[in-house]
């Protein structure tokens, strides 16, 4: 038998549904889903429920992360740990799965290998067309072979410790799973087989990194998600640096605490003040302490007197902007807080950031 996992956050519904739908028209009912989802909005868990309850071999985990950042390993690593046949397959919101597929995933000798997929890619008019369609008619514009989706034996994924959790946002998971997984005696076999097509969505835009909007995003995370890849490479990692548990999440009367701060800091966008702050105010605070700080764009960072200061040359008190403090204090949680009990906001204004705070002992990030 197999578990099939996805992962998800704010993912529309007509796709969830439209995976769910192939996976209820397949040729063989031995499989289960687990579908983990990781702090979508509450209207849209609302319509999850409604529509997951319909397919009889799915089970549905709400983690009420809305506050955290995205980080689709610890999703995983959540499903992972729900797991209770022998064998893994990780899949996508975007998945269209062949009517033979699971009968095909079950022909596969694992044991000591895992397998990786070829994957058609539709056209967005072709997507339209997914649910009045026989898989068989649809006709993918290409196809690729760099995606994470992976059949492995669910042994072998908690021997390496699920995906390394340090990734977050976008890139290199996947890489690095199956990097481990090799290093861990598992041999790598490439499937050529066409049964699994991709809902057409729009490509991610790492330019858009450099735009501050409502949706946390930080500037160069996909250079820095290859980096940590290439290290554990270099390494030989067989379990994330660092890593005690997997799929950990926190009890929410633990996030209900961040409603009662006990220190609250307004740090205005001065550079000097917002570092300071992050490196040395924030860090000597002890275990256990709530704190709250909100970053404020100052409105003399748009007065016509800072701006002709600035032109002229004259001497003035560095300001960063708010969407570089987005990234300095967005940095901060994944290299040192991301296991600590936090909340991170931009408010819709855009001149304003909230971030709030359980601190742990030192060297718990």
């Amino acid at each position: 038998m197999i578990s099939i996992i996805y992962a998800n956050r704010n993912r529309d519904i007509k796709r969830i549904k439209d995976s769910l739908d192939s996976l209820a028209s397949q040729n063989s009912k031995n499989f289960k889903v687990i579908f983990v989802d990781y702090g979508s909005r509450k209207d849209l868990v609302n319509d999850l429920k409604m529509i997951v309850q319909k397919y009889e071999f799915t089970i549905f985990f709400n983690l009420e992360v809305s506050q955290l950042l995205w980080n689709k390993s610890k999703a995983l690593n959540y499903g992972i740990n729900h797991v209770d046949t022998p064998f893994t397959f990780i899949a996508d919101t975007d998945l269209i799965f062949h009517p033979n597929t699971i009968s095909y995933l079950q022909s596969l000798e694992v044991g000591e290998k895992f397998f990786l997929f070829r994957l058609g890619y539709l056209s967005q008019a072709q997507s339209k067309n997914v649910g009045i369609k026989d898989f068989e008619e649809l006709e993918p514009s290409r196809f690729g072979k760099v995606n994470g989706m992976v059949l492995a034996s669910t042994k072998s994924l908690r021997k390496v410790n699920g995906l390394d959790e340090f990734f977050h946002f976008y890139g290199a998971e996947d890489e690095d799973l199956f990097a481990r997984l090799e290093n861990a005696g598992y041999k790598r076999e490439m499937n050529k087989a066409k049964i699994f097509y991709h809902n057409w969505h729009r490509t991610f835009s790492s330019s858009k990194d450099k735009l501050l909007t409502g949706n946390p995003r930080v500037e160069n995370i996909m250079r820095v998600n290859q980096r940590h890849y290439q290290r554990n490479r270099e390494r030989g990692i067989l379990q994330p640096i660092g890593q005690d548990g997997m799929g950990q999440v926190l009890d929410p009367a633990l996030v209900k605490a961040l409603s009662n701060p006990g220190k609250t800091f307004k740090i205005f966008n001065i550079l000097a003040h917002v570092e300071h702050f992050l490196r040395e105010e924030l860090p000597s605070h002890s275990a256990g302490e709530i704190v709250k700080v909100e970053f404020v764009e100052d409105s003399y960072y748009s007065s016509l007197k800072y701006k002709l200061k600035k032109i002229l040359g004259k001497q003035t008190q560095p300001y960063c902007s708010m969407k570089e403090v987005n990234d300095l204090v967005l940095k901060e949680i994944l290299y040192n807080y991301r296991n600590h009990n936090y909340s991170f906001e931009i408010k819709t204004n855009l001149k304003s950031i909230v971030f709030c705070i359980q601190l742990l002992g030192k060297n718990s990030g």
